[in-house]
């Protein structure tokens, strides 16, 4: 039985990479695991109350290598959304299942129970920061009007589902979302909602869309098509407005310049959804393949600020563009948020180069890479061990790590980088126990006589309505982040990149210029530095007049070397 059911999975897979791949669908299907699978199984057919099909899942899920107490834990789970009447009818066929295999000769393992609470706060306080943490919404944020009409259901919800349930840490909170959406998916109408809420908490903190949409799969084998086909609505419905589109017949929009520009979805090695936009040039030919760009965005920022205007100017000039959102930044996945973690920002490159040699529009021996300000160091790390990327310029690139091992203008001490580190240690001790975490700010919290007029350039383009604001674009991140960020050093084999050309913009007026001037010192030829008289670092992420002369620039580059 065992054998069977990986053969039908196995066929399963092949039959539905081939209807991607037909598709040109840009993103490859990733299934959910065994464990995940079971959880999900057993949690629709306890919320529809299915025992004679639960019963043999049961049994896979232990001869699968969970635990009695894995399993006995997703009922517990589940009569918080089904009712007690449900979920003890599925812990009594529990009992008959391990009475059964008992009689057999099968002694099955119990697993470990839950970890004793040591948390000496109020269960209201811990539920309520559980919630916080896990949906991203603000504890003391407005409340919702069941919660005002009764705040004695919003004082158990908090008490009982997010500190008696969610403390117990037989599951994690990811596998606890899982059987959360497959219960409420399972009861039919009614309840969009609450579903909609859930898949977004579950995505929230690290389930792929590719897991929920392989979860109502599920659920159409378990409970039916009608259930299943209403929550893959609601989960569309969520994709769409998180900007996050999987297939590559993704509406399109045409802007005024007659470019168009699709919400376009792909996920890096590590699983994580990047949200980007592919702008496509105004005269584009469905038969023909073009030269493509990545634009990496500065740190801190997204995909809608200077790395979009880059990416939309150059498909004006006939490139197919595509400007993303870093993993655990703007609309794309990864969590907790706001981790500045460089492995990962470096990957998010190649990922992009991943989506685009697949997709219909690109020729995949022309791929290019732009990186601006931060993104400029990722994208010089990225471009040494990728060799698809044919081609890469830097603006206003910025050394993060650098940056954060000796700061600003090399200001920083070794002494003042130890203390730090030594906060950050017991930042990290203090977290694991339970600690909120720390985020501090990339830009000041506040401007007098002694902010430098480069803090203040920062803040007029991401301050600024009129420039760069964007409510996905804060600034903060996490202060154990500097950590591994100081451990970054870009640089460390660009001479490799050769014979690649490298192309590094800079502003006459750069605080940041030091950093392009020490890369094309290091670097290989074919590289050139480039630089703009009078600019500044954040002049060339906007300003017309500066644009004037980078984006002729970057296009005779570009046609060169993308030929």
């Amino acid at each position: 039985m065992k054998i069977e059911s990986k053969l039908v999975m196995t066929l399963f897979c092949i039959l539905f990479w081939y209807g991607n791949a037909v598709a040109q669908t840009p993103k490859v299907e990733q299934e959910m695991d065994n464990k995940r699978q079971h959880i999900v199984e057993v949690a629709t057919l306890v919320g529809k109350g299915d025992l004679h099909h639960l019963k043999p899942v049961l049994v896979t899920g232990l001869n699968d290598g969970m635990t009695v107490n894995e399993l006995k834990e997703v009922m517990v789970h589940t009569y918080a959304y089904c009712g007690f009447p449900r979920a003890l009818r599925g812990l009594q066929t529990l009992v008959e299942v391990l009475a059964e295999r008992k009689k057999g000769g099968i002694e099955d393992n119990w697993g470990r129970e839950a970890s004793p609470i040591t948390d000496t706060r109020s269960k209201y306080e811990r539920g309520r920061d559980i919630l916080a943490e896990i949906s991203g919404v603000p504890a003391d944020a407005s409340k919702a009007g069941y919660a005002v009409l009764a705040p004695e259901i919003e004082v158990f919800l908090k008490e009982h589902l997010f500190a008696d349930l969610f403390e117990r840490d037989v599951l994690t909170y990811q596998e606890r979302e899982l059987a959360t959406v497959a219960v409420i998916a399972s009861l039919g109408k009614g309840v969009e909602p609450m579903l909609r809420s859930h898949m977004n908490i579950a995505m929230n903190i690290g389930v792929t869309s590719d897991e929920l949409r392989n979860l109502f799969a599920v659920v159409q084998r378990n409970i039916g098509r009608s259930e299943a086909d209403a929550g893959r609505l609601v989960l569309n419905d969520l994709l769409h407005s998180k900007g996050l589109a999987v297939y590559s017949d993704a509406p399109s929009q045409i802007l005024d310049d007659g470019v168009k520009v699709q919400k376009v979805a792909f996920h890096n090695r590590f699983l994580i959804d990047i949200a980007g936009d592919l702008y496509l040039p105004k005269d584009y030919d469905e038969t023909k393949k073009y030269a493509a760009i990545i634009v990496g965005h500065p740190f801190g920022g997204v995909k809608e600020q200077t790395s979009g205007l880059h990416a939309r100017r150059l498909a004006e000039l006939g490139y197919v563009t595509l400007a993303f959102d870093a993993s655990y930044y703007g609309e794309s996945g990864g969590y907790p948020r706001r981790i500045e973690s460089p492995e990962v920002r470096v990957e998010d490159f190649s990922a992009a180069v991943d989506f685009l040699s697949n997709h219909s529009a690109v020729d995949a021996d022309k791929i290019g890479v732009i990186g601006i300000c931060g993104g400029g160091c990722y994208s010089v790390s990225a471009t040494q061990i990728d060799h698809r990327i044919k081609a890469l310029a830097t603006i206003s690139m910025y050394d993060m790590g650098r940056a954060r091992r000796q700061g600003v203008g090399d200001s920083q001490t070794y002494e003042q980088r130890m203390a730090i580190l030594d906060a950050i240690g017991v930042q990290r001790t203090a977290e694991y126990s339970g600690t909120a975490r720390k985020d501090i700010r990339a830009l000041p919290e506040k401007v007098d006589a002694s902010t430098p007029k480069f803090a203040i350039d920062f803040l007029d383009y991401y301050d600024n309505p009129e420039r760069g604001q964007h409510p996905n674009s804060t600034g903060y991140y996490s202060y154990t982040s500097l950590a591994p960020m100081m451990n970054f050093f870009p640089f460390a084999q660009i001479e490799t990149i050769s014979p690649r050309p490298v192309l590094f913009i800079v502003g006459e007026n750069a605080v940041s210029a030091y950093f392009s001037e020490d890369a094309y010192a290091k670097a290989a030829e074919p590289k050139e530095l480039f630089v703009v008289p009078g600019a500044t670092h954040v002049d060339l992420y906007d300003q017309p007049e500066y644009l004037q002369i980078t984006l002729p620039k970057l296009d005779a580059f570009f046609k060169q070397y993308l030929k």
